[in-house]
């Protein structure tokens, strides 16, 4: 109904032009408003609302690959690996999947491939033969691949088989836990190796309040485990890294920690929750030692639960990580404020900024962290909720205990232009409904600009509206320039298992593919000055040492250059990445060819230009 009420006004909004966004005002009242933190939760068995019947429509744009009605892909930062993009153009994707609310005693692995253009039928059971949940599919074993989740009482379970995409699967249940802990949930796992035989997990021990115990004084300790065959063994048996003991932390919360994608030996993961360190642990050595590197410290992390403390900022437990050409580190996660009450530990709900940190910087200071002009002074302000050309302000939305601009992903191209993504919370939805919609955003910073370029919101428009958004997931390579994406999506804003005010619903989980032009705003002031593609003679021709010629780029570009022999042989390539638009000049050795006749070709965004070069 309310979709035919406001069609006419969905269509004005679907034909606006991408434009700089400025943040959002949230006023000190709301900015002020403390709640308490949520438990990482695994099994939540009892609504506190009835399931309901909101009918979770089809974007138009995008493809659903499949369905569920438990609604909480993680508590915090997002499962590595949920998406998967194979060298032959195959995908794999997994989610947690349940059907049978309330208790949802079917829940277990969501997963569908595809080889070709079109997706298989969403899948209508799970992977498993046990209530499990938090997959991720990693390359394992040469050709095949392999899924490891959690069954919080008999550890973790992996699923793998010899070819990926087909065959069937083999259960193991694998990494046993330590001696007194009770269960192993929430895991994170990356794979390495010529044939992707090294196995990497970090885990955390079954925390009291999901029915666990301490483990070595830690209530929920993180764990390392290491496997150098598939996971027939492991020389790494769930061990305690430097620095994360009982003597540093009081223990760890579920989900708050990812991995970074591999780079030979090279390991790296984040972990950030509210009342803890936000901090970068390396490996240089396949595992076999670690390094420890604060990016938030919090002066609070060892006050237990009832002391009062002041407000500080901190992590909001969601958070991204990956690693570039040259082995830099990039990490990004949500901005949160928290403080302890006689009563509990709160955070505050309407704290706002996805922020930006690299294995390069020092820690950042906390006063930087105390609002985001603050963050965008220091050039750290990545995402916010935006404001609007109308002024719609914010007008309620569900519990997801983060921060309004979270789940990060990072996506780094082979030209080392780093994409990030986010699910933000976003104004000016034309709906009836009392909650504002999550969006998902996205920014890119090209390696040839000193910043980002401006935000950018994949969900803007009549195809997306009445549609939630959360819980993104990205492949971590590209596919001919574009960013795999997978999402939650509901006609329902919110999870019932994170918030139970919410009413159980169907949820999709929608795959998209995210062209990287999409992600440059054509702001309305610079729509006169666009121009045409073209490329110039290079001058001096003939040409003894080096020549010179101009590209001028309409739009930010994807710019390849290629020199042919005579005989149409390529004897020079050279990736020049995503270059701003304008007029460019490019420089080519002659002197590291041979006299002759060559042609130079320069291809933008698919469009060729090709002139005659001679070389003495």
């Amino acid at each position: 109904m309310k979709k035919i009420l406001l069609f006419g006004l969905l269509i004005t909004f679907g034909l606006t032009m991408m434009a700089q966004y400025k943040p959002a005002p949230i006023s000190k009242s709301l900015q002020n408003q403390a709640a308490p933190v949520a438990a990482s939760i695994d099994n939540q068995v009892v609504a506190s609302q009835p399931g309901n019947s909101v009918a979770n429509t089809k974007s138009v744009l995008d493809d659903i690959i499949g369905a569920s009605r438990y609604d909480m892909q993680s508590n915090g930062a997002i499962q590595n690996n949920r998406i998967y993009l194979w060298p032959d153009g195959g995908v794999s994707a997994t989610w947690t999947m349940g059907m049978a609310d309330p208790g949802y005693a079917d829940r277990g692995t969501g997963y569908n491939y595809k080889s070709g253009s079109v997706w298989p039928a969403a899948p209508t059971v799970r992977l498993e033969s046990m209530k499990c949940g938090w997959p991720s599919v990693h390359p394992w074993m040469g050709g095949g691949e392999m899924i490891i989740a959690h069954n919080s009482t008999v550890n973790m379970v992996m699923n793998s088989r010899p070819v990926k995409g087909t065959g069937a699967w083999t259960q193991t249940l694998t990494t046993p836990a330590p001696a007194g802990v009770f269960g192993l949930v929430w895991p994170r796992t990356i794979t390495n190796g010529n044939n992707h035989q090294n196995i990497h997990v970090i885990v955390v021990t079954t925390p009291v309040a999901n029915g666990g115990t301490l483990y070595q004084g830690l209530d929920g300790a993180l764990i390392y485990y290491r496997s150098l065959d598939g996971g027939a063994t492991w020389d790494k048996p769930g061990i305690i890294l430097p620095g994360l003991t009982s003597a540093d932390y009081l223990g760890f919360t579920g989900d708050s920690y990812t991995w970074a994608q591999p780079k030979g030996d090279t390991l790296a993961f984040v972990y950030g929750d509210d009342w803890s360190d936000t901090f970068l642990m390396q490996s240089f050595d396949n595992g076999n030692t670690w390094t420890k590197t604060m990016i938030v410290q919090n002066f609070y992390k060892m006050e237990p639960s009832g002391n009062v403390t002041p407000n500080f900022p901190s992590c909001d437990g969601t958070s991204a990580a990956a690693i570039d050409k040259n082995g830099v580190v990039h990490v990004a996660f949500g901005r949160m404020r928290s403080k302890g009450d006689a009563d509990g530990r709160k955070y505050y709900p309407y704290t706002d900024g996805l922020v930006y940190w690299n294995s390069t910087m020092p820690a950042i200071d906390t006063t930087i962290l105390t609002d985001i002009d603050s963050l965008d002074a220091h050039k750290m302000l990545i995402g916010y909720v935006a404001a609007n050309p109308t002024g719609d302000t914010i007008i309620a939305f569900p519990k997801y205990f983060t921060s309004l601009s979270a789940f990060p992903q990072i996506v780094i191209d082979a030209y080392n232009n780093i994409y990030f993504l986010w699910s933000g919370l976003t104004v000016g939805n034309p709906s009836l409904d009392p909650y504002n919609y999550r969006h998902i955003w996205a920014r890119p910073w090209f390696h040839d600009k000193a910043e980002w370029s401006e935000m950018v919101d994949l969900n803007e428009g009549v195809f997306y509206m009445f549609q939630e958004y959360a819980y993104p997931a990205c492949a971590p390579t590209l596919k001919n320039d574009k960013i795999l994406l997978i999402t939650q999506t509901s006609a329902q804003p919110g999870s019932n298992i994170k918030d139970t005010t919410i009413p159980i619903h169907d949820v999709s989980i929608e795959y998209r593919e995210v062209p990287v032009t999409d992600l440059i705003p054509v702001s309305v002031d610079n729509t006169a000055a666009v121009r045409k593609n073209n490329v110039t003679q290079n001058f001096p021709n003939p040409v003894k040492g080096l020549t010179s010629f101009k590209v001028t780029l309409e739009k930010t570009s994807n710019v390849t250059i290629e020199i042919l022999n005579i005989m149409g042989q390529i004897v020079m390539n050279m990736e020049k990445g995503m270059v701003s638009s304008g007029v460019q000049t490019f420089t080519i050795d002659g002197s590291a060819l041979t006299s002759g006749i060559y042609f130079y070709t320069v291809k933008i965004n698919g469009e060729s230009f090709t002139h005659k070069m001679i070389i003495e």
